[in-house]
């Protein structure tokens, strides 16, 4: 039985890489290079691509805020005690 700081790791990493494929499926859908997501967001096309492979922990609410102003998103983020928490862009109201 792994020890519940484990088990909190393990969700987070869980987390960023689903949060990495929604960040790299919405830039693909918008036709962005990692440079020009990187603009928008203030940092480099290297760091959009950490981002995009799960390499980013923990996964703030910062991030989450900058990426849905940077993607058009609303971030949809359930936490829950038991773990398998989720994240999702959901597009935003006109």
């Amino acid at each position: 039985m792994e020890s519940p700081a484990v088990v909190a790791e393990r969700e987070q990493i869980r987390l960023a890489h689903d949060l990495g494929q929604l960040v790299y499926d919405r830039r693909m859908a918008l036709g962005l290079t990692s440079s020009e997501l990187g603009q928008r967001l203030g940092m480099s096309a290297d760091e959009v691509e950490a981002i995009e492979l799960g390499g980013v922990l923990p996964v703030s609410s910062d991030l989450l805020a900058r990426l849905a102003a940077a993607l058009d998103v609303a971030v949809d983020l359930h936490v829950v005690p038991e773990g398998r928490n989720t994240v999702a862009f959901v597009a935003r109201a006109a």
